[in-house]
């Protein structure tokens, strides 16, 4: 049963990392409402719920309903890439937003491992880095 979970979610990585690139792609041809799709699309497709839902409610809930960590850490990589889309187009507040939620994300799918994850680790200090220049 371990081996399924662990191809479910290598899969899962796979996918994520192709939507990351599409995105930003998209976000770097100036075509944010195509990114924000991709976005949202992504989102059904990766965790099966709509994608304003997950950043509407607090991190702990959307913990509690992705599960595992690694659901986590990816949705906080596709708030992250939203909060880049955001930032090209000069939207300080939601910039904020989005990554004071992938903050918390992250600090919930560190909370649900047994194991250090040197990757959300990695994650973290980027997005408090980046959350502390938004305030300068």
């Amino acid at each position: 049963m371990a081996g399924i979970r662990e191809d479910y979610i290598e899969r899962m990585i796979e996918r994520l990392v192709a939507a990351l690139a599409a995105i930003l792609k998209a976000g770097k041809s100036q075509k944010k409402d195509e990114a924000l799709d991709l976005i949202q699309q992504t989102s059904l497709s990766l965790f099966g719920m709509e994608y304003r839902m997950l950043i509407t409610i607090d991190a702990g809930s959307v913990a509690g309903l992705l599960g595992h960590p690694e659901k986590i850490k990816a949705l906080a990589k596709l708030v992250s890439a939203e909060a880049d889309l955001l930032q090209r187009s000069g939207d300080t507040v939601g910039v904020s937003h989005r990554l004071g939620h992938a903050l918390a994300l992250l600090e919930e799918a560190q909370r649900g491992r047994t194991t250090p994850d040197p990757e959300a680790e990695m994650l973290l200090r980027d997005v408090r880095d980046r959350l502390a220049s938004t305030f300068q």
